[in-house]
């Protein structure tokens, strides 16, 4: 029997991920990469590698007609897309298999449907389910969407239309700042996924996020496998994620079963497939999207499972039924997303040379990751170095697992998200499963500190102050000269400068001009995350060194602001 071959297209942690999985089936397996992953860890573990060129996303990794071309190339039987790029991109799911090749993922045609989050939203209202309040089409104008967000009231999320995994989504809670955000969201989505469409959304608040894991064959199998709480996030993102959750009553569960496996016959699905829900305190459950594809979290549904949901994938692709599967989840599962970026620092993404890297082990200690000592992290790509999958036989062990691994775990030369994971998994709130999705911004209060605790060689410490409150303080250490200072400098707090590579997006203000603390001066993208930077101090703007599209360097004066009183 010849050795079927599987390119997997995709880089850093998914790819290796894949790969792993793609060898213990006997599978011949192919890595692409671009300039910046010339030395990348995936390609050093699979079995052929293939060329792409250039770094940036558009050029490489979210480039359709270059992976295409190296599925040719390589003879490949089978395409696994992986996350984010293109894996949620009907067209590239369409050529794939136009070129007589698998695709390890949903029909094209579902992906469509699906993975279009106004056309999902048609589909559930269709068979009795309920979205969020929103658009049924897309905003191409302001007007639009200011006219839909006072229709629904603030606070509304503007959300990429082709989007997922948090990028292109930005919360507003005036009209201000939608008027600040709406290109900004725009651009990112065309970024991510190609498409500048972006839509407009009821945010519930208070609210838990929660999904639902789906594999389905095509015979009409489909396996439902439990929830996921996936609420404590940052900047829109997910940090933390775990499996069940333990606030999730019988009932509830039931109804999240019920209303997946109906999205997913309603949509024939086959494959893995997410389904993601909003949930009041009173359990009404409310439809976000359907992320056809395979999840980050889903390594906390595996850990629970017993199942390689990659395989399964594989297997599916190339025509297994699950129909014969038993399931027996057992104990508590929790994954932490372990990030280049600066909690301290609005979480701006913070690329650098990791100069000692170190991981946790023991019973039922999981890592998936890219990076060794070495690891240059590049603004190019998706800030995630690695996650930490912990299982325990109850939640409270679980997290007091999670606590040791993560106290274990070193990464030095950039700062991280371990730290203030760490802190996180000491609150009362989340001790007693009372976490939502805007528990961070609203519980941690964050405060600088002297010089002379820094330490430039270690990942930045996080002292917190845990008592009756609920909220408590968050007091990260930081190396003195990583990521963007939105503060100024202690001297010169009216000086904004670079440290670290980006493109100046947006430019709201100009020389001359007086500012407030707080107010929108420019936009900087970085590691393909959008940041709006603002005024430290009150002042009038006395150097204004950037413009729209420029590039800018580690190291180079943005803005200087005269302070006035």
């Amino acid at each position: 029997m010849t050795q079927k071959r599987i390119l997997v297209a995709n880089r850093g942690e998914i790819a290796l991920r894949i790969i792993r999985s793609a060898k213990e089936m006997g599978l011949y397996t192919i890595a692409v990469y671009s300039d910046a992953d010339e030395d990348a860890l995936h390609t050093k573990r699979a079995d052929e590698c293939y060329y792409l060129g250039g770094s940036l996303p558009s050029e490489s990794y979210r480039n359709l007609k270059k992976l295409v071309k190296a599925a040719e190339k390589t003879n490949a039987d089978l395409v696994h897309p992986g996350y984010g790029f293109l894996a949620e991109n009907a067209d590239f799911a369409k050529a794939i298999e136009k070129k007589g090749i698998t695709w390890v993922g949903p029909k094209p045609e579902t992906i469509k449907s699906m993975g279009d989050k106004i056309e999902s939203r048609k589909l559930v209202s269709k068979i009795g389910l309920n979205p969020v309040p929103g658009q049924q089409k897309p905003s191409r104008f302001q007007r639009e969407a200011l006219k839909d967000a006072e229709s629904f009231g603030y606070p509304v999320a503007l959300k990429a239309a082709h989007g997922g995994g948090g990028k292109g989504l930005r919360i507003v809670h005036n009209e201000k700042e939608l008027l600040e955000n709406f290109d900004i969201v725009k651009r990112e989505s065309e970024a991510y996924f190609g498409s500048d469409q972006i839509y407009v959304e009821k945010f519930i608040k208070p609210a838990r996020h929660v999904e639902t894991q789906i594999l389905a064959d095509k015979y009409g199998n489909i396996l439902y496998l439990g929830e996921r709480d996936c609420s404590l996030q940052r900047r829109n993102q997910k940090l933390i994620e775990e499996s069940p959750p333990e606030w999730l009553s019988e009932y509830g569960r039931e109804k999240l079963k019920e209303f997946t496996l109906k999205i997913a016959s309603n949509s024939d699905y086959v494959n893995a497939g997410t389904v993601e829900f909003l949930a009041d305190s009173d359990e009404n459950f409310y439809f976000l999207e359907m992320n056809t594809r395979l999840q980050v979290e889903h390594t906390v549904t595996e850990m629970r499972y017993g199942l390689d949901l990659v395989k399964e994938q594989i297997k599916i692709a190339l025509g297994n039924s699950i129909e014969e599967y038993e399931l027996d989840p057992r104990g508590h599962s929790i994954e932490f997303r372990i990030n280049a970026e600066d909690p301290n620092n609005n979480f701006l993404p913070t690329p650098g040379t990791i100069t000692e890297y170190r991981e946790p082990t023991g019973n039922g200690v999981r890592i998936d990751g890219w990076a060794r000592t070495g690891t240059q992290i590049t603004h190019y790509y998706d800030n995630l170095i690695s996650k930490l999958i912990v299982w325990g036989v109850s939640r409270e062990e679980a997290r007091s697992k999670g606590i040791r691994c993560l106290e274990e775990y070193i990464i030095g030369g950039i700062p991280t998200t371990i730290n203030l994971l760490i802190d996180i998994l000491k609150t009362k709130e989340f001790v007693n499963s009372q976490i939502h999705v805007k528990f961070l911004e609203e519980n941690f209060e964050i405060r600088e500190i002297e010089e002379n605790e820094i330490s430039s060689d270690r990942p930045s410490k996080v002292n917190i102050a845990l008592d009756d409150s609920t909220n408590p303080t968050l007091a990260p250490q930081r190396p003195k000269k990583v990521g963007m200072d939105l503060t100024g400098n202690i001297k010169n707090p009216g000086i904004i400068f670079a440290e670290m590579q980006g493109t100046i997006m947006d430019t709201m203000t100009k020389q001359g001009k007086k500012v407030k603390k707080g107010d929108s001066l420019f936009v900087l993208e970085a590691m393909k995350m959008e940041n709006v930077i603002t005024a430290p101090i009150d002042g009038v703007i006395k150097k204004f060194n950037i413009e729209k599209g420029q590039p800018v360097k580690k190291g180079d004066l943005l803005i200087e602001i005269e302070a006035k009183f």
